[in-house]
Parts: structure tokens; sequence; C-alpha cells
């Protein structure tokens, strides 16, 4: 859940640059909160369900089907969302091209049994049986979270787009651009390779820690 707000995030930057200008001096607040807005696609190429979204979509006619063009990435597929609800189950390519070597070319539903998804089309998926017109169903997939006003007093008040937890994975970001402004001083680059780090192996943290306590893997745990 986010609580903290843009300010929260740039006065933490500022603390530690020890920019204290109010408007900023060498670091301005709207170029800290230029980067700021970099991190969201920063986090969310690394860890893409730190930009989950929960919606209801209707279905293209047919099999083939494309998340929202904010999208980065389908994460999952719940059920449909008129008449009964059911469940959409997961399936592969290989297992439903044997089963029903006709699926593409069935007849339409507008209720839907499968999903398939190929990882070399990460926005795309299929379903099964071929949606009807008005065939609706809800899925959860990635998106970059939409950026903040450029201005940061406009923005300043506004709620960060991700998770509290992820402030100082965000903080490590805005730092690494900071420094690497200033690359050509003593030091600058040093320090900037370093937030880089810390921020990719926070990430890299947050993604294992994910997995290893998800509610899926639990049963596998001995």
């Amino acid at each position: 859940m986010a609580l903290m707000t843009v300010a929260d995030v740039i006065g933490s930057v500022k603390a530690i640059l020890k920019e204290t200008g109010a408007e900023g001096v060498r670091w301005s607040n709207d170029e800290l909160l230029k980067w700021l807005n970099e991190s969201y696609a920063a986090i969310v190429a690394i860890k893409p369900d730190a930009g989950a979204k929960n919606e209801a979509i209707v279905l293209d006619t047919g099999t083939k089907q494309r998340i929202p063009a904010s999208g980065l990435r389908l994460l999952d597929v719940v059920r449909n969302v008129a008449g009964s609800m059911t469940p959409v189950i997961q399936t592969s390519r290989e297992q439903i091209d044997i089963a029903v070597p006709s699926w593409h070319t069935d007849t339409p539903s507008a209720t839907i049994d499968n999903y398939i998804f190929l990882d070399d089309d990460p926005t795309g998926f299929y379903v099964y049986p071929p949606a009807d017109t008005g065939a609706e169903i809800e899925i959860i997939y990635a998106a970059v979270p939409d950026k903040h006003d450029s201005i940061y007093e406009a923005a300043k008040s506004d709620v960060i787009k991700v998770d509290d937890s992820y402030q100082p994975i965000m903080t490590d970001y805005i730092l690494y651009r900071a420094f690497s402004k200033d690359a050509d001083i003593q030091g600058s680059a040093g320090r900037a390779n370093m937030h880089l780090q810390a921020f990719n192996s926070a990430l890299g943290m947050k993604v294992n820690m994910s997995a290893a306590t998800s509610p899926n893997n639990r049963g596998q745990q001995a």
C-alpha cells in the first residue's frame, strides 16, 4: 500500500545529496521528479507485478487477444466477468493443439474456458473457445504507472504509485541519475554506480522474496 508522497521521496534524496535549496540548486526539484517518474519504468521492467493492474476487458472476437495498450506483460487471467463468473484456466498451446486441432475455428462463446500465454509475445494471449462478441474476462497485467505532473509543486503531494516498500529502491535510482549528471567530477561516477548496484540488488531481493513467500509455493517448501 502506498502512503508516502512524492515530497517524501524527493526529501530523502535531497538529504543524501545535501541539496538544501528549497527549489534545488545543483539538482532542481523538477529534475529529481523527472528521475522519480523514470524509476517506475525501471522498477516494472525488473519486477512487473510492482505495476500490476486488475481489470475487466472486453475480448476481440476469435482466439487472439491483447492486453490494454498501456500494458507491458500479461500476468494472469482470472475469470469470466458475466454470467456464472467461471474461472479461466491456463493451458499450453501444445496441449490444446493436440486435444482440439480446430480450436481457432470452433464455435465462438461468451464464456471462456482456457487461456494460452506465449513468452515470446508478452502483451498477447489466446482464449478458448474463441470469444464471441461481448465476451468479457478479468485479467491481471503489468503496466508502468502513469507519470506524475512534471512540475514538482503540482506533484509533491501525490502519493507514490507503487507500494511504500519501493521507496528505498526509488531513492537509489534517483541518486544514480543525480550522480551520473556529475560523472566528470571525481567520485561521482563511483557513487552513481554504487546506487545503481543497490537499486538492482534490492529489486533482485524483492523478486526472490516474492517467489519464496508466494502462497502458490508454500506447499512446495519443506
